[in-house]
């Protein structure tokens, strides 16, 4: 009897052929992103009145971001709530699109809690570089404080940056027909989007947003203190302090063994620094762990 026709070795058809993993395996922020704006989509159709636009909407008056409102007025809400906001379903159709192709590979790159965080940052960051650049001569001259900005761009254009960080050379089909490299298709759009700022194009403001975005999402992952801090607000915990007991102590070292990429770095670079330092004979049993997990 070969290896491969032993019992132990066929498989439990009797539960069923084996499941194929879904998009979302491992990445539910993503799935939630994308059911929580296509809802918020059709909650601001149903709240239009008759005769209204879709931006006359209560979602829109109450969560859009403006320079008058969300700088001048204080209401720093909206640096979040925009994200959620789209014009149409050709707007959210596109966003989405992009969230489905790359949020669940991001998600699972660094763990759920720091996408999420990460995404939302890059999405406020997008916000306050197209205020920047509002307030500096030569841009946006035919706009008003009270321009809306809306949609999930400047948090998908994060993303796309995390992605061309970490896999240039992965080949993405654009116009789901043509093969391209990640590198090539970022340095495309970027240069496009710059360009539609530079002159004033159509959605220039958007494309100020993108910009805004993609720098954030670039710096997050090249710049060790902005990794951290990223990092260290996705841990954030609300609430009083809880005593540490064995029982914590013991799951906290299972956390920190268990890091994604996007964390790993800085704890490898630690304790090499410990070794260098003190020699190798000086680690713990975790930190020898944690270097094994780096070294596969």
């Amino acid at each position: 009897m070969g290896y491969s026709d032993r019992e132990y070795m066929q498989p439990d058809y009797q539960s069923g052929p084996p499941r194929m993993p879904g998009p979302f395996e491992g990445a539910p922020v993503s799935k939630w992103l994308l059911i929580i704006n296509v809802t918020i989509l059709f909650l601001q159709i149903l709240l239009t009145g008759p005769g209204e636009r879709l931006q006359e909407s209560a979602f829109y008056k109450f969560g859009s971001f403006s320079i008058q409102d969300g700088i001048y007025g204080f209401q720093v809400w909206r640096l979040i709530t925009f994200q959620f906001l789209h014009a149409g379903f050709g707007h959210l159709f596109a966003n989405c699109l992009g969230l489905l192709f790359f949020g669940p590979h991001i998600e699972r790159w660094m763990t759920s809690r720091a996408y999420l965080t990460f995404y939302l940052l890059c999405g406020v960051a997008g916000a306050l570089f197209y205020t920047l650049l509002f307030f500096l001569p030569g841009f946006f001259d035919a706009y008003t404080p009270a321009v809306q900005m809306v949609g999930a761009s400047a948090g998908l254009f994060g993303i796309l940056a995390a992605f061309y960080f970490i896999a240039p050379d992965a080949r993405i089909l654009l116009f789901f027909v043509i093969p391209i490299k990640m590198r090539t298709f970022a340095i495309g759009y970027l240069i496009i989007e710059s360009l539609a700022v530079i002159f004033n194009w159509h959605n220039a403001g958007g494309s100020a947003g993108h910009l805004g975005g993609a720098i954030f999402g670039f710096a997050v992952l090249k710049f060790p203190p902005l990794k951290e801090f990223v990092i260290n607000l996705s841990r954030a915990r609300t609430g009083t302090a809880r005593k540490i007991t064995r029982k914590t102590r013991d799951a906290t070292v299972v956390r920190e063994s268990n890091h994604s990429p996007l964390e790993l770095t800085k704890e490898v670079d630690r304790i090499l620094d410990k070794i260098s330092a003190q020699g190798i004979q000086s680690l713990t049993r975790r930190e020898k762990e944690i270097l094994d997990k780096a070294r596969r």
